[in-house]
């Protein structure tokens, strides 16, 4: 049971992380970069249904794939946007590319 509480907690937190990336004014997502994250969020809302209706046996297989659909959902968010500040930084540096013999 301890695990099962670790796991919604942190399913919380991962909420609370999504939702902070997601309020940030100077952020402008890619819509189907927001497609793909509101898919996995509402695949991770059916999951939690799921464990509370009593559906769904095994609480922790079942919470552990709700934490991965919820940490993807966060790297889409997180990741896309920091590489496209890298790119925009970039944008006038050439690019070099040693190579290799």
């Amino acid at each position: 049971m301890n695990l099962e509480k670790d796991r919604a907690n942190r399913v919380k937190c991962l909420s609370d992380d999504i939702l902070e990336q997601l309020m940030e004014d100077n952020i402008a997502y890619n819509p189907e970069d927001l497609k793909n994250v509101i898919e996995m969020l509402a695949r991770s809302v059916a999951d939690l249904v799921n464990i509370y209706t009593g559906k769904e046996e095994d609480h922790a297989t079942a919470l552990k794939g709700t934490i991965s659909k919820m940490r993807i959902s966060y790297n889409i968010l997180h990741y896309k946007e920091k590489a496209k500040t890298l790119r925009k930084r970039n944008k006038y540096r050439p690019i070099i590319v040693k190579k290799t013999e």
